[in-house]
């Protein structure tokens, strides 16, 4: 009986990739016809299905930014860049919606050393960092094991130094892993075409400045249906939460 539920269980994670690939390539399909609006609706029927990857939110933004809906088109190329950071696709386009945009943000500048960690952080993606971690972990311990009960001492060797390497790694790529989710903030697109960025959590509270559909924000803190915010350039507010989607 086990057994059976076991290749049934198989059976229904096969074809439910089976038919997630059909629906991809209808929709790619789709979007080579310029039916973008048929094409996203195909792409999004996948996404409720609970899977997702960086190839579809990258189709995902690029049927919006074809329908002009530069905050949506923002919003899933930010997904598709926060599972592969270093898509030079996604990247590309990313800066073409945001030229389409009003706000044209200045960040606050990183120290080098700052600068050199995102940089090298963002070879991978977090999931990936601690992948890397965990094999190179495994593969210390296995060495090591074999190295307790090796009894030639070339091998022995050869062994201890090759524990060292990978224990060494093993150190770096996790915490990198740390390093990445610790750093990870936590984002969102403004969706609404503009909105007053208040002082306080509160309509009746002063207006502080306005900002436009496809700003990046930073969220720091939510109180009932208000966020605190912050921009790329420093500037912290307070901004209705049904305004924005969270990446």
């Amino acid at each position: 009986m086990r057994v059976l539920l076991f290749w049934l269980f198989c059976s229904s994670i096969v074809y439910a990739n089976s038919n997630v690939e059909k629906l991809f390539n209808e929709a790619s399909a789709l979007y080579e016809q310029n039916a973008y609006a048929d094409a996203l609706s195909t792409y999004m029927e996948i996404e409720r299905t609970g899977q997702y990857s960086s190839n579809l939110y990258f189709n995902i933004a690029n049927c919006h930014f074809k329908m002009q809906q530069n905050a949506k088109a923002v919003l899933y190329y930010e997904k598709s860049l926060k599972i592969s950071p270093n898509d030079e696709d996604a990247l590309f386009n990313l800066k073409l919606v945001q030229l389409q945009l009003v706000d044209k943000l200045a960040e606050v500048p990183q120290l080098f050393y700052q600068r050199w960690l995102s940089s090298i952080k963002n070879l991978f993606s977090i999931d990936q960092w601690a992948k890397l971690g965990l094999t190179f972990l495994f593969l210390f311990v296995l060495s090591f094991i074999i190295f307790l009960f090796s009894k030639a001492y070339r091998l022995k060797k050869n062994l201890l130094s090759f524990s060292a390497i990978t224990f060494f790694l093993s150190i770096i790529f996790l915490g990198f892993a740390y390093y990445s989710e610790d750093t990870l903030k936590k984002e969102a697109i403004l969706m609404e075409s503009n909105a007053y960025i208040k002082s306080a959590p509160s309509s009746q509270s002063e207006d502080l400045f306005i900002l436009h559909e496809g700003t990046k924000i930073q969220i720091l803190e939510v109180f009932n249906d208000w966020t605190k915010i912050k921009l790329s350039d420093g500037m912290i507010g307070w901004l209705e939460s049904k305004a924005m989607e969270e990446i």
